[in-house]
């Protein structure tokens, strides 16, 4: 197995990797090393059903069963099916996470970590776009550091700044959701490093501030999240398994192809902590 670093600003293919070396626990520390090294891993040229890919992703974390039921697969229920033909859009083909976001922090305790594996792909287009949050806290203005440290973020699922759709939920998933608080500076459990913790289809407005003053807060910090020195971006083929770190990065899907084509993906998120 090598593990080849990508030029730029983070992630790196794993190449070599076959079904006989996930059980491996040389390999599986190398694995779990490599992602806390570049944030980002695509793992090339795989062939795995969907139990074997599940057992996967156990050499990262544990798996967890994702909120939305109706889009989890029904004999491995810690897959979902995500893809531009889930019914989001009044049965119209949508690309529904097509703005910078991380997974799952609308929990208390969101995933730590998010794999997923390529089943149909447009023949153009449709990569996924990463943010390295380490890199946007380095390079952040002390000024503006200072003013964000010790500051929190209200999460909802439903947030009235979401520039993006998102599934609908039972009135039990609605019970399982309710707005939850995190910093907006985390620090690493594994790594100790610091970095930018933002959602943007997520958070509501920060605790403590007025909307108005909040938003504008925002809306800073967002704008010097997104620039293009910070940002690395997946070129998808069919046979690549990626998994990203949620607790140091951003990421969107672009939606820049034909949307009748389906673009279609099995997806685990694993376990976390408590962002801290």
């Amino acid at each position: 197995m090598e593990v080849v670093k990508n030029d730029g600003v983070m992630g790196a293919e794993v190449r070599g990797l076959d079904e006989a070396g996930i059980g491996d626990p040389e390999t599986a520390a190398r694995l779990n090393r490599a992602l806390l090294d570049h944030q980002k891993l695509c793992l090339k040229d795989q062939a795995l059903d969907d139990r074997a890919y599940a057992r996967l992703a156990r050499v990262f974390g544990e798996p967890k069963v994702q909120l939305v039921e109706k889009i989890r697969l029904e004999e491995t229920p810690e897959i979902t099916l995500i893809s531009n033909y889930n019914d989001m859009a009044g049965g119209k083909p949508y690309v529904s996470a097509n703005h910078w976001h991380t997974d799952d922090s609308y929990f208390a305790v969101p995933a730590k970590a998010t794999m997923l594996y390529a089943k149909a792909l447009p023949s153009t287009g449709g990569d996924t776009q990463f943010i390295n949050t380490y890199a946007v806290l380095d390079a952040m203005p002390a000024a503006l550091r200072t003013r964000i440290e010790g500051l929190k973020a209200v999460h909802t699922y439903v947030s009235r700044r979401a520039k993006s759709l998102v599934q609908n939920r039972t009135d039990e998933e609605k019970a399982k959701t309710p707005p939850v608080t995190h910093p907006l500076i985390r620090t690493h459990p594994e790594t100790g490093r610091q970095s930018l913790y933002i959602n943007p289809n997520r958070i509501s407005h920060v605790e403590g501030m007025s909307e108005a003053d909040g938003d504008a807060l925002l809306d800073e910090l967002y704008a010097f999240a997104f620039q293009e020195k910070f940002q690395h971006r997946h070129k998808w083929t069919l046979g690549d398994i990626i998994v990203w770190d949620n607790r140091c990065t951003l990421h969107r899907a672009s939606n820049d192809f034909d949307l009748t084509e389906r673009r279609e993906f099995h997806r685990i998120l694993l376990e976390g902590t408590v962002p801290v």
